[in-house]
């Protein structure tokens, strides 16, 4: 099995996967559901994550995870069938739900398939660099792309085309990864994985680290396409064309972040940085009242520079500190993205009570400073 097989496979999912990440809550409002409501979607998906996370293990270890993850992958191919040709609202609601908890079990598998291709644990931060920066680039060229659609089609069209992307990619699964080697997978217990987050400051803080930052990807994704195309006035073309602007930092900054944790500072003053970025230019989003497509893609350019780097840190500590058998570790490292998905609607269905939309954003900068604080108790790998 070869990391460039797998490389391939990485960016065909994550261009499936951010083709519609920053256009769901538009589309769910085409369909009747109030702005209010979406977060309540998010979390509901976030609970159905939880729940497939933690029974995982069982079905690897009866199945393996080459024939989980394909069965994961046609699943999700139904999904965006359903979401791109269901006219009643109940099963665009289901298949949502799934949606979001089927992508985070999907990322689980490839993580164990690279988690188990790694011999070298030195070089842990550039491989998985490299990994992040094939994600990336999808990540930057996606929105653009469905913006374009968009501008022209409809939101059924971009759901069929997502689904079609998913085909290529369970060809390249099915054909190259048949013959994986399954390691021994041990049941993910939460108790047993908190009680290691008590027992190992390191691995809390970098958890921590991690969610911190993935509670900043929760609410950006609901509340600021909302925000930017109902407040601003922004077309959904322009959205894609300063989402991919605001992108960048991932795909040009993460590979050498990398390089950088493994030979020469390790990751802990590239997460303090990071944290200072992120916080401070996310809170400065409250105060733009620009409707300057330029200035707007500039600031969120500013605080992915910041969530970059926070990423790529977090990933790459981690990563040093387990291997391909630790699947209940890593189980709670990707559950940081579900729960996110329940803290960040949250705090953005209690903020909105008190608070505008606009400032929204000066919480979520003045809560990432946090992320600080964990991030100058780690002890360095380096």
């Amino acid at each position: 099995m070869s990391f460039g097989m797998l490389y391939l496979a990485n960016f065909l999912f994550s261009f499936h996967f951010f083709f519609t990440i920053f256009y769901n809550s538009n589309f769910l409002g085409t369909r009747g559901i109030l702005e209010g409501s979406v977060g309540f979607l998010y979390i509901a998906g976030s609970l159905a994550t939880l729940l497939g996370m933690f029974t995982l293990s069982s079905l690897l270890r009866r199945f393996g995870n080459y024939r989980v993850m394909l069965a994961l992958i046609a699943i999700e191919l139904l999904v965006f069938l359903t979401l791109a040709l269901a006219s009643s609202l109940l099963p665009i609601v289901v298949a949502f739900i799934l949606y979001l908890s089927l992508s985070s079990l999907i990322i689980l598998c490839a993580d164990i398939f690279l988690e188990s291709t790694i011999k070298d644990e030195g070089a842990t931060g550039s491989i998985r660099g490299a990994f992040l920066t094939t994600t990336n680039i999808a990540l930057v060229g996606a929105p653009l792309i469905a913006g374009f659609f968009l501008e022209r089609s409809s939101f059924e069209f971009l759901y069929l085309i997502a689904a079609g992307i998913l085909v290529p990619f369970f060809i390249i699964i099915a054909w190259r990864f048949k013959d994986f080697t399954d390691p021994p997978y041990r049941r993910p217990r939460i108790m047993d994985a908190l009680r290691t987050m008590q027992r190992v400051p390191d691995i809390r803080n970098i958890y921590l680290a991690h969610l911190f930052m993935r509670i900043f990807f929760s609410i950006m994704a609901i509340y600021m396409p909302l925000y930017l195309y109902r407040t601003i006035g922004f077309s959904l073309s322009e959205l894609g064309i300063m989402f991919s602007i605001m992108l960048l930092p991932f795909a040009l900054f993460e590979f050498p972040l990398g390089k950088i944790a493994d030979r020469y500072l390790g990751e802990k003053e590239i997460l303090i940085v990071g944290f200072i970025i992120l916080a401070a230019s996310t809170a400065s989003l409250s105060f733009i009242t620009s409707a300057s497509l330029a200035v707007w893609a500039g600031l969120l350019f500013v605080t992915r520079t910041g969530a970059s780097a926070i990423e790529i840190a977090t990933e790459s500590y981690f990563f040093k500190h387990v291997n391909g058998k630790d699947t209940a570790q890593i189980s709670m490292f990707r559950a940081t993205r579900p729960f996110s998905d329940i803290i960040g609607p949250t705090i953005g269905s209690v903020s909105l009570l008190f608070i505008d939309l606009r400032f929204l954003f000066l919480v979520l900068g003045i809560f990432l400073l946090l992320g600080i604080t964990v991030a100058s108790r780690i002890n360095d790998t380096r």
